[in-house]
């Protein structure tokens, strides 16, 4: 369930409810909570970026792409397999 935020156009109190999507528009039939005015209003908020910073290189293999093409072909299930000597031709491993 989401968090909406609501304001009351009367006296300016701000507050949010988590809600199902279908209850949403509940909290604008009721009286404000603050001024008892009928008079609120769902305010539509950005959501935050949450995401990873790419600048960094904490999702850089270590060693490189030629070291991590290695691990690859010696991981075990392709150590050995036609699709070992295949990475190890292409990337001259």
């Amino acid at each position: 369930m989401p968090f909406y935020d609501y304001k009351c156009l009367s006296c300016q109190h701000a507050f949010e409810e988590f809600l199902p999507m279908k209850q949403r528009k509940k909290p604008e039939t009721k009286p404000c909570t603050k001024c008892g005015e009928k008079r609120v209003q769902q305010v539509i908020v950005s959501s935050p970026n949450i995401g990873v910073d790419y600048s960094m290189d904490v999702h850089k293999a270590k060693g490189g792409f030629r070291d991590a093409m290695q691990r690859v072909a010696d991981a075990p299930g392709i150590k050995g397999s036609k699709r070992a000597k295949e990475l190890k031709d292409r990337y001259n491993l």
